[in-house]
């Protein structure tokens, strides 16, 4: 039989162990929801000690105002000078009707404040009508609701302080189980000894971490695990088989051994199918009379990550394993680390491959919108300058078309010295702030200016176009204060605004900018302010009141700003 079922032996072992596995998932369970609830618990206590908090302060509010009251219809001084002139005895009508009204409010407030007691113990059963008994049950009603309070937020400490020891206590007795769980070992046998404590286990990673720990497992690699786990487990030989898009990837073959085994039990052990934690299946035998060979035993657990499947690592025994479970733990343990270094390597060629094409993307569109339009314009004026020579112009108009051409080509060519300056600097290698430190340190060994960076965008996401023409737009800035600003020194920032929109800033001291002077974009702004365009963003130019230029660029990425 190909691949068989783990017989009975093995089947009430796994009837025992998972009767283990539900009581460490009850426990934790159970620890798992007091801390859940722990963690609520504020919230819950939150409610109605916010509603209690401000019951006690609008009570106390109310009983200053009565205070208040109070003190302004028996105190005389209380009443303006002009109405103690006229008389001298007693307030005016009005000033008696402001009273009144003062205190027909003050009790509309107390019964609609009675009315939304926190807690019903603290409730009057009737509001009375007079002022002074309505301040005595303001007075006991804040008092009541001040007891219940504290009685409350005793209880919740005291509930808080059982959930904690549930949760604590759970865990603790969680742990122990599951330590119990996978550090159980059989009473006999000569599996006995490896699986009395953890060190197979730790001797195994240490080996793996070692062999895995390069960008993209090799072969070396993989006969360092398959190794390791003969060296480790008391098995005879251990295998590795990848699928083949596995193998193809890491351009490896795809089945590894170490031990003995013949090739028709490698083969068939390559054959195996996983379908569960793992798989117990029986080797054919070697030699031409099967009582006389030893066939062996193995344990296969699949190399799997998520829903993908790379292969399958197997075990072989000479002796069927009186506990499989343990083989399979070892071999699981190996078989999830290879699965996480080959999708580590498949995730990093990818995001590489993004990168390039992202990045061939922003090279492909600076040429497009620079060195090819400045390449069409000058076609223009050759045909221009073509058509004036036939028809025999003036010299003098022939010798402005050649000064136009002339000056666009000096403009395409610094377009084209920009473009390979700028392709040269890898942004997706060392990231948006290297290119910008990069650019700081060119321009000012260029000058004398002293360039600054504040770059607050280190948590962004931004993507390589984003970023290549935030770059180039900086880059635009400083060579204008390098050229034209005479500065002494620059300032870039970079940082997120409230907005979820992003903020690049290029400040000078120097000289400032005449609008009228850079008709001719002599500056480059049209450069800039196309690159602002292309972010979806928009750019300013204005001077500073305290002297020098700002560029200011502001833009939404494409992926949100936390």
């Amino acid at each position: 039989m190909a691949t068989q079922r783990a017989p009975l032996s093995y089947l009430l072992l796994l009837a025992r162990q998972r009767v283990r596995v539900r009581h460490w998932a009850i426990v934790v369970g159970v620890a798992l929801f007091a801390a859940l609830a722990l963690l609520a618990q504020p919230v819950l206590t939150a409610a109605w000690t916010h509603d209690a908090v401000r019951f006690i302060a609008d009570a106390t509010a109310l009983q200053q105002r009565a205070a208040l009251l109070a003190a302004m219809s028996s105190a005389p001084s209380t009443i303006p000078s002009a109405s103690l002139s006229a008389s001298p005895s007693s307030a005016s009508p009005a000033d008696q009707a402001g009273g009144d009204a003062a205190r027909l409010q003050w009790l509309a407030d107390a019964r609609t404040l009675l009315a939304d007691v926190p807690f019903r113990e603290a409730m009057p059963a009737t509001v009375r009508e007079d002022m002074l008994g309505a301040q005595q049950q303001v007075a006991a009603a804040a008092l009541a609701t001040a007891e219940e309070l504290d009685r409350h937020l005793r209880i919740d400490i005291m509930v808080r302080i059982a959930l904690f020891v549930v949760a604590a206590g759970g865990l603790l007795i969680g742990l122990r189980l599951r330590r119990a769980l996978t550090g159980s070992a059989p009473e006999g046998g000569e599996e006995g000894p490896v699986h009395a404590g953890g060190d197979a286990a730790l001797q195994l990673v240490e080996r793996m971490l070692a062999a895995l720990s390069g960008p993209m497992p090799g072969q070396k690699a993989l006969e360092e695990v398959a190794q390791a786990l003969v060296d480790t487990v008391p098995v005879r030989a251990c295998g590795i088989c990848l699928s083949d898009e596995a193998s193809e990837f890491l351009q490896v073959p795809a089945l590894f051994h170490a031990g003995t085994l013949g090739w028709a039990q490698l083969e068939h052990a390559r054959g195996v199918v996983v379908s569960g934690p793992y798989e117990a299946f029986e080797l054919p035998p070697v030699g031409v009379l099967a009582d006389d060979a030893s066939a062996g035993y193995g344990v296969a657990v699949a190399i799997v990550e998520g829903r993908e499947v790379f292969g399958h690592l197997f075990l072989v025994c000479d002796l069927l394993p009186e506990h499989p479970e343990h083989h399979a733990r070892l071999a699981g343990l190996a078989a999830r680390h290879l699965a996480v270094a080959i999708g580590h390597a498949q995730r990093t060629r990818e995001g590489r491959r993004v990168a390039l094409i992202e990045e061939r993307t922003a090279m492909a569109r600076e040429l497009h919108d620079s060195l090819a339009q400045s390449l069409s314009f000058s076609k223009i004026q050759v045909s221009r300058l073509q058509a004036m020579l036939e028809r025999g112009s003036e010299r003098e108009a022939v010798a402005g078309a050649a000064e136009e051409l002339r000056d666009g080509l000096n403009g395409a060519y610094r377009k084209l010295r920009e473009l390979i300056t700028t392709f040269r600097a890898q942004i997706n290698v060392g990231g948006l702030t290297v290119a910008l430190d990069e650019a700081l340190e060119e321009y000012g060994a260029r000058s004398s200016v002293v360039m600054l960076l504040d770059n607050r965008l280190k948590g962004c996401q931004l993507s390589a176009n984003e970023e290549f023409h935030i770059v180039q737009i900086v880059r635009e800035a400083l060579s204008n204060i390098v050229r034209h600003a005479r500065a002494t020194q620059a300032t870039v920032k970079l940082a997120p605004d409230t907005g979820g929109e992003i903020v690049i800033s290029v400040e000078d001291d120097g000289l400032g900018i005449d609008p009228a002077a850079d008709a001719h974009n002599r500056h480059g702004t049209s450069i800039m302010r196309e690159r602002a365009l292309s972010l979806g963003g928009a750019l300013s130019i204005m001077n500073r009141p305290e002297g020098g230029c700002r560029v200011l660029v502001r833009f939404r990425p494409g992926t949100p700003v936390a």
